[in-house]
């Protein structure tokens, strides 16, 4: 192979390689594993945050919590909501600045920004 035909497939290929990359990551998100342990064994609490939407979910019944969110829009933080298994929260105008997620109403509160 030529060194300018080496040139062009090696500037192909890495722009090949950027555009997935870009392509795969979201806009703008924050994401989190929450893990909590009852009686040894893990329950896990996936949480993701973008300025559309916001969500915690819950999987694994070792653990009586709810998965629990709530966002933050025009600087005020909005009342939260729960569910057996997946709290979710959205809207269309892209206004959310924030989100907290947690895995019972006592426990621990995680912050997320988009």
């Amino acid at each position: 192979m030529t060194r300018t035909r080496l040139k062009y497939v090696t500037g192909l290929t890495t722009a090949v390689l950027a555009a997935t990359v870009f392509a795969a990551a979201p806009a703008s998100a924050g994401e989190l594993t929450i893990k909590r342990t009852c009686n040894g064994v893990v329950t896990q609490y996936w949480a993701y945050s973008s300025h559309t939407l916001a969500y915690t979910q819950k999987t694994g019944t070792s653990c009586a919590g709810y998965a629990w969110v709530r966002v933050k829009t025009n600087g005020t933080w909005k009342s939260w909501i729960s569910s057996p298994t997946k709290a979710t929260i959205k809207n269309s105008t892209g206004n959310y600045q924030a989100s907290q997620h947690k895995g019972c109403a006592d426990c621990t509160v995680y912050t997320l920004y988009p």
